[in-house]
């Protein structure tokens, strides 16, 4: 129970503390009112690619994924990827003035980490004790998600929760807690786990928290990210 505790207080403290620095920072602010008095043609442009026209995000993320090992130690590694969402309300119903404010559609990707060995760095390199057969020790996550957000008004601020499943690869099952007997012996595993997440994204940068439920230890994943968003 503390370790789920523990968890979920990494996914919240994240959140907390995303919208304290947007707050802080002052990066919500109002659009200048003089695009009303633009054309058309004028505004896409000086919009294009922000959130209130985007179909399409291709996000590349950079963070690490927390998580412990077999022997019930806590762990952390780097890990980086790609994540791909469609704006469902943009793709069909562009224009509809009570939807325009909301987001919602699937949210995919991949996420890798090289775990390495329980004894080795921030990078899953340069081991302190004897290597072992989890030296090679590779991680993928693939989202598969539903996404619901909301736009600010009048702004380039955005708040969204995540839920799902995140389809995960162990190269050596043994290198992470996740139990269900999936986390015995040094075979490959393929397995699907419930997840939450949220995103906070603010212009073009992206913040993502995420927790994946497992039946031992839960896994929790934090990213910084870009957003090229097409629409």
């Amino acid at each position: 129970m503390k370790l789920v505790q523990s968890r979920f207080g990494l996914l919240a403290a994240t959140v907390v503390a995303a919208i304290g620095l947007v707050h802080a920072s002052g990066a919500v602010a109002a659009e200048d009112e003089s695009i009303a008095a633009t054309t058309e043609r004028t505004e896409k442009e000086v919009t294009r690619g922000y959130l209130a026209n985007e179909v399409v995000g291709i996000k590349p993320q950079a963070g690490l994924v927390v998580f412990n090992n077999t022997a019930g130690d806590s762990d952390s590694r780097a890990a980086m990827g790609l994540i791909v969402e469609m704006d469902a309300v943009n793709t069909f119903y562009k224009g509809n003035k009570r939807l325009k404010h909301w987001y919602v559609g699937p949210s995919t990707g991949l996420l890798f980490s090289h775990l390495g060995n329980p004894s080795s760095n921030f990078f899953g390199t340069d081991p302190s004790g004897r290597q072992s057969v989890q030296g090679g020790s590779n991680f993928l996550i693939v989202p598969m998600n539903l996404k619901v957000g909301y736009l600010w008004p009048d702004s380039n601020l955005r708040f969204s929760m995540r839920a799902g499943g995140n389809f995960t690869y162990r190269s050596v099952a043994n290198a992470m807690n996740f139990g269900n007997k999936t986390s015995n012996g040094t075979d490959s595993v393929w397995r699907m786990y419930p997840n939450i997440g949220a995103d906070i994204e603010v212009g073009r940068l992206v913040i993502r928290p995420d927790l994946t439920l497992t039946p031992e230890d839960e896994l929790f994943s934090g990213t910084i990210g870009y957003n090229f968003a097409l629409g």
